[in-house]
């Protein structure tokens, strides 16, 4: 104790003394300027009155009233000398005429506590209309609806734990959608604290990923960070430049070393880092992939491939039912399938489990494409479908689709799957989920899979073009393949 007063006593300060007061937070300054006369011993000048000495006392009876008269006084100058010190200039200024504490303390209370009150009026209106923006930190931004709720629930109105939680998750940013999505479609109840500390780390994740994609590596396996999102030409203006400022100068001479001709030559593109780019497709350098002489032309198309990274979890899955078809399941972050007949190609897993929404788990046999062939004719393929064989549904992830593109559309105990303005196909509701309309029986990779590939289908749809034509068309795998035999 003796080395903490050797320490504290040269600043001359007491840490339980209030801030000065300037008219703004006064709630906050009555309680710790009351905590502070609480500790001088002083605080009860302010609720009692100056003792009164009576004429028709006693001797003995008066001198006690003088002893606690000038006591009182003695407090009660101290406590107004207090307060005053609490005050900003200005306010010290207006207030130090006033005789004593209790005068002033009241003064205070009636014209700021009213004034804070009316203001506080419109804390419900700031908490309603408060929305997160994508440039400041979400877990600042979340803390500041936390105030304002505490505002509006020290004002004597009660607000429900779980009416904050959702109202936070309503207010997040527009680039956090998947994510509140995520948790909007969260059957479990969560806690605020527990809400704040997911969007912390949720944040940091989306710090570090950031981080991870402006990492650049060059040819010869170094590292270089991209330093920003526009790229601007050094040197002359790009249109005040000569064609020929971008070549190089060859001349060719004759025999007599005069020069013959003089040709430019672009020379080859370069990196960042100033080294040539090597296209990965061919291996020459000058060019990048995407302007690549050599790509391949038997690519066979795919038709709304839903290619997206995936996580090995499903939020919600149901193990009731038994039917036979496919059900869009909005929380499950991964397409499953029981039926290994589904399946167009496979590939085993070994030692692979994924959680359920009863939070137990199930094997996964393995994975692979499965393809959809909806009534409309539209094909969809799921890619990286996991097999489970203990599952009762075949499920569709519509967190999946919206992030491949699809647009979703429910209404009227219908669903609708477009993509790019062009229709794909349509569900139904039906045991608590939509059901899409497939057909089942085409989907089986079976000999009937492909009976809608025969010539007189595609003979028809492309406007009654000549076999040959077909035939091409469905060697360079525009269309489904077909043979000399189905003509």
């Amino acid at each position: 104790m003796a080395f903490v007063d050797s320490i504290t006593a040269p600043n001359n300060y007491d840490l339980n003394k209030p801030f000065r007061f300037d008219g703004t937070n006064f709630k906050r300054w009555q309680h710790k300027m009351e905590f502070f006369l609480t500790m001088r011993k002083v605080v009860h000048v302010l609720k009692m009155d100056v003792p009164v000495l009576s004429d028709e006392a006693e001797k003995e009876e008066k001198d006690k009233t003088a002893i606690d008269i000038a006591l009182w006084n003695e407090n009660d100058y101290l406590c107004k000398n207090f307060i005053l010190n609490g005050l900003s200039d200005d306010l010290y200024d207006y207030y130090s005429p006033f005789k004593s504490a209790k005068l002033i303390w009241y003064a205070l209370e009636k014209k700021y506590d009213t004034e804070e009150a009316g203001t506080k009026k419109y804390a419900v209106s700031r908490y309603l209309k408060y929305q997160m923006t994508d440039d400041k930190s979400v877990e600042s931004q979340s803390h500041e609806i936390q105030k304002i709720a505490h505002e509006i629930i020290s004002e004597g109105m009660a607000l429900d734990e779980q009416f904050q939680v959702a109202v936070i998750i309503d207010k997040l940013p527009p680039s956090w959608k998947d994510f509140k999505n995520l948790l909007r479609h969260k059957t479990k109840e969560i806690s605020l604290e527990s809400l704040i500390t997911r969007l912390r780390i949720e944040e940091e994740a989306r710090k570090q990923d950031q981080k991870d994609e402006v990492l650049i590596v060059s040819n010869n396996g170094t590292k270089k960070k991209f330093s920003g999102a526009v790229l601007k030409p050094s040197g002359t203006n790009f249109k005040n430049q000569n064609r020929s400022g971008n070549k190089a100068k060859i001349i060719s001479r004759n025999k007599n070393w005069n020069p013959q001709k003089v040709q430019y030559v672009k020379p080859p593109a370069k990196n960042d880092s100033g080294n040539s780019f090597t296209c990965f497709r061919c291996g020459k350098p000058g060019h990048m992939a995407r302007k690549c002489r050599n790509k391949p032309m038997d690519r066979p198309p795919q038709t709304n491939i839903v290619d997206e990274p995936f996580v090995a979890v499903l939020s919600e899955v149901t193990m009731v039912g038994g039917t036979d078809g496919w059900w869009v399941d909005t929380g499950a972050s991964r397409h499953v399938c029981y039926d290994r007949a589904m399946f167009k190609n496979y590939t085993n897993a070994d030692d692979k489990k994924v959680l359920l929404g009863d939070s137990h788990t199930t094997i996964v046999a393995g994975t692979g494409d499965v393809e959809l062939k909806f009534t409309s004719g539209k094909t969809l393929i799921l890619k990286d479908v996991m097999h489970t064989p203990e599952m009762r549904k075949n499920l569709v992830s519509g967190f999946l689709l919206n992030k491949a593109g699809f647009t979703q559309t429910i209404g009227a105990d219908l669903y609708t799957l477009t993509r790019n303005g062009v229709f794909v196909g349509k569900g139904y509701a039906t045991d608590g989920m939509f059901k899409l309309n497939v057909d089942v029986s085409i989907n089986k990779i079976s000999d009937s899979a492909y009976m809608l590939c025969d010539f007189n289908i595609w003979h028809s749809r492309l406007c009654h073009v000549n076999k040959h034509a077909i035939l091409n068309m469905s060697s360079l795998g525009l269309i489904p393949k077909l043979s000399k035999n189905d003509f």
